[in-house]
């Protein structure tokens, strides 16, 4: 059997589909990484170029709406790439209800995808004024609400947009969303930001001693936002704010009583908004002697405040999100998590970390070496932020695939305190890859691998055939009469015959072995790290038998022969191609040698 497929492999040849996803991914991958650099509108030109070569258009075109007057919703270009001269015109403006089709389409959710000649008029109009002949409109959605479209536009006068190419621009149009809500967020935080700074005030502290009657006896620093102590006015409530005043002379007793220090907590409010203090309440001799005062250091702390309401707001807004925020050690012992971890989790209760929790509780133990390896990675300071992909345990047992970016955190001496993971559930788009990559990689009848994987594993399997000094057998295994079985039986009935054969061969070889469909009624067996020539001998005698089983069709059986003929790395060949021809050329002689038998190479010297 052959060995599990790797999420991605490098192709002796690619098959026009599969380079087309390839490069498709490519660019969805620059795209995404130059959105997450920048999300306002720096990057925006070069991501659209970067999506228009991948699906070979002319021109790709960022709107977003905007409300023009009241129930006119329109679209504004935001940004454009076009290909070569510049278009007809492209419209800095379009009006949804002028192009019906274009406007349901979208509002509703689904892609556009039309060619020119299936356009009613409205829409024929405004691309053929663009000189478009080919259009796919990709809406742009946000809470489920239409926030603008993705447009790509081709000038073939026919081009057949596949499944694939639309599910991976949905994918881009996804990003470019949530790109728009990071850009909004974003906006959000600066403004917050820029009033917090306008309100912060002068942070001098105040400091006041007072006796037990609340009589103001020296007052050694000032602040700006409280009213000085003026001459005259020798009492707390008379120099200071009501509230303050009262804190103060509410606490006095009980510091006198005790002789222990007592902190208070006040806040002011004047036009320039709230104001947070803290106030350190100490006995000190009163200055004749007789007696005790008390010293009060007021301390403003509406900067410390202020920075954990924005990151209170900060941890708010990432709860918000799809994503799951993590903090943890270096060895991945969990300190903190947002509230998506337990959305990503599916844990109802949400909540956080346990601190004896590891991220590597909830991780695939087949995963762990590649997490571990990353976090070992960051803590050397090889990488100081890291992206990969792992299994993730959810509250039922299950596994989802994610995709978790990881940021380093430093301290100034250089060694790392924390990592910062931010986790996004991608089992949909891993298992959307694998099913396309099986479908690039196996044969559709058989589901055993293609011509084009057989390559793959032969090329491997030589260079470590090269490296380790063992050989490569290769089998091209051909079924005896088979056109007769589809002439008298049927198409139907012939792969019946071929999914049968298929899989009592398989079961013949070792699981390190690979079994291909050639294509028609032939087969390759792959047999890599062969020791002896007498062990494929062994082989060949096994796919015999497993060939000539009677395989029951329909009420009848069929008595399958084989014709087989196979060669040896580096015995009767220096490469994979003169293996494959080697091979081809012994089976040959198989079949011409009265057909049910199996040929070596080597045995048809002179021949």
């Amino acid at each position: 059997m052959a060995p599990p497929l790797p999420d991605s492999l490098e192709y002796l040849a690619t098959p026009s589909e599969a380079s087309l996803y390839s490069r498709y991914l490519d660019a969805l991958g620059r795209a995404t990484n130059l959105l997450l650099e920048a999300s306002g509108e720096e990057n925006r030109a070069e991501v659209l170029h970067r999506l228009a070569d991948a699906a070979r258009a002319d021109h790709c075109a960022l709107y977003l709406n905007e409300q023009a007057d009241p129930g006119q919703p329109r679209a504004r270009l935001c940004a454009y790439w076009f290909a070569g001269a510049q278009p007809g015109h492209l419209p800095g403006y379009l009006n949804y209800d002028d192009y019906p089709l274009l406007n349901d389409t979208l509002h509703i959710g689904m892609v556009f995808t039309r060619n020119l000649v299936e356009l009613p008029r409205a829409e024929f109009d405004f691309f053929k004024g663009m000189n478009i002949s080919s259009a796919v409109c990709v809406p742009l959605l946000v809470g489920g609400e239409l926030e603008g479209f993705l447009g790509f536009f081709a000038r073939r006068e026919k081009h057949d947009w596949l499944p694939m190419e639309i599910d991976i621009l949905c994918v881009a149009a996804n990003n470019f969303a949530a790109a728009l809500v990071r850009q909004r967020i974003e906006h959000s935080l600066r403004a917050s930001e820029s009033r917090l700074r306008v309100l912060v005030g002068a942070t001098e502290d105040i400091v006041i001693e007072f006796d037990a009657m609340g009589t103001i006896h020296n007052v050694w620093s000032s602040h700006s936002l409280l009213p000085p102590a003026r001459f005259g006015a020798h009492t707390l409530s008379a120099a200071l704010p009501a509230d303050m005043a009262h804190a103060l002379m509410q606490a006095a007793p009980r510091v006198l009583h005790s002789g222990r220090s007592e902190t208070v907590d006040f806040a002011l409010v004047d036009d320039l908004g709230d104001q947070y203090f803290t106030g350190r309440l100490q006995t000190v001799p009163a200055e004749g002697g007789h007696g005790l005062n008390l010293v009060v250091l007021i301390h403003d702390v509406t900067l410390q405040m202020q920075a954990e309401a924005r990151r209170q707001a900060m941890l708010d807004t990432l709860d918000l999100l799809e994503e799951a925020i993590i903090d943890m050690t270096p060895q991945g012992r969990l300190t903190s998590v947002s509230a998506g971890w337990g959305k990503l989790r599916g844990d109802q209760k949400g909540g956080r970390a346990a601190p004896d929790q590891s991220l590597f509780q909830f991780v695939n133990p087949e995963d762990h070496a590649s997490v571990s390896a990353s976090l070992k990675q960051m803590e050397k300071g090889q990488a100081r932020n890291i992206t990969l992909r792992f299994r993730l345990r959810d509250e039922s047992g299950n596994h989802l695939w994610v995709e978790a970016r990881l940021l380093a955190y430093r301290s100034p001496q250089g060694t790392v305190t924390s990592v910062r993971g931010i986790l996004r559930d991608v089992t949909a788009a891993y298992l959307e890859q694998k099913r396309i990559t099986q479908m690039a990689l196996h044969d559709p009848l058989t589901q055993l691998p293609n011509r084009i994987l057989l390559q793959d594993h032969l090329r491997k399997a030589i260079v470590r055939a090269q490296r380790n000094g063992t050989k490569v057998a290769l089998g091209f295994i051909d079924l005896d009469h088979f056109k007769q079985i589809n002439d008298t039986l049927g198409h139907q009935a012939g792969d019946i015959v071929l999914l049968t054969l298929g899989q009592r061969l398989l079961s013949a070889l070792r699981e390190s072995d690979t079994l291909s469909r050639w294509g028609g009624d032939e087969f390759v067996a792959l047999l890599p790290d062969a020791a002896r020539e007498q062990d494929v001998r062994m082989v060949a005698t096994r796919l015999m038998e497993a060939g000539r089983q009677p395989i029951g069709v329909n009420g009848q059986h069929v008595q399958p022969t084989l014709s087989i003929g196979f060669a040896l790395y580096p015995d009767d060949a220096d490469s994979a191609e003169s293996l494959m021809a080697a091979a081809d050329h012994a089976m040959f002689h198989a079949k011409h040698n009265g057909r049910d038998n199996a040929r070596f190479c080597r045995d048809l010297t002179g021949s």
